[in-house]
């Protein structure tokens, strides 16, 4: 069973239309959704907005269902200059920006205790990924890009922090669950793929763009992984 996580309603919302024989359950206040998609088992879940709820939800999900991997799907601000509004980028790896224990020694983005400051995505699911998000983007005439992912607890919109996490970690998006889901991950040995569409740019603009934006990339996103997982 594949399991799906969205911080948003709206970023989940077509995937539920789309699932069927659905079951709701509650654990820890997060919704789980077990139903079928495209012929196959998958458990879909709400974690709301920010780190700690994208970690309670996937370390819920891993202790009480029996997932083989999880899909983060959701927007995300634009980086690179590469990466347009309604662009996928899919993970290659993830790293928390906000994360700074360098006084002691350790690289920004660090979690101490940790053997690196990055989480690797499953290379088979983000080999599928490539192919369904190929499959897809060329209905909306949009590009799939393949790179890292930050994560951090601020909805950036400025160009100065902007510059500043594309320059400190080459990312190409912004968001703010991805790398904590990737962390329980990383710890349970679960596979796992972060899927992101572009919804602004995390500059001035961002807060203009998102709501305008939205509804678009999250259904694109949700597009890649109803594709994905009918063809897993």
């Amino acid at each position: 069973m594949i399991g799906i996580i969205g911080a948003m309603e709206v970023e989940i919302r077509n995937i539920l239309d789309k699932m069927e024989n659905i079951k709701t359950k509650n654990i820890g206040n997060v919704d789980y959704y077990q139903g079928e998609l495209g012929g196959r088992s998958v458990l879909v879940a709400l974690c709301r907005v920010g780190k700690v709820n994208a970690a309670h939800a996937t370390s819920i999900m891993i202790a009480n269902f029996d997932v083989t991997g999880i899909i983060n799907v959701g927007v995300a601000g634009g980086i690179s200059a590469d990466v347009g509004i309604g662009d996928v980028v899919v993970s290659s790896d993830l790293v928390q920006h906000d994360v700074d224990a360098t006084t002691f020694g350790y690289a920004l983005g660090h979690v101490p205790s940790l053997d690196d400051a990055f989480f690797a995505a499953d290379g088979a699911l983000v080999n599928a990924t490539k192919k369904a998000g190929e499959n897809v983007l060329a209905k909306y005439g949009r590009k799939l890009h393949i790179g890292r992912i930050a994560t951090g607890d601020q909805f950036i919109a400025s160009p100065i922090d902007k510059v500043m996490i594309e320059g400190n970690f080459g990312a190409l998006a912004v968001e703010m669950e991805g790398a904590a889901i990737a962390q329980v991950c990383t710890l349970t040995n679960t596979p796992f793929v972060v899927i992101r569409a572009i919804s602004d740019k995390a500059d001035g603009t961002a807060h203009e763009d998102f709501p305008a934006f939205v509804d678009e990339t999250a259904q694109i996103s949700a597009a890649i992984v109803m594709d994905m997982v009918s063809n897993l």
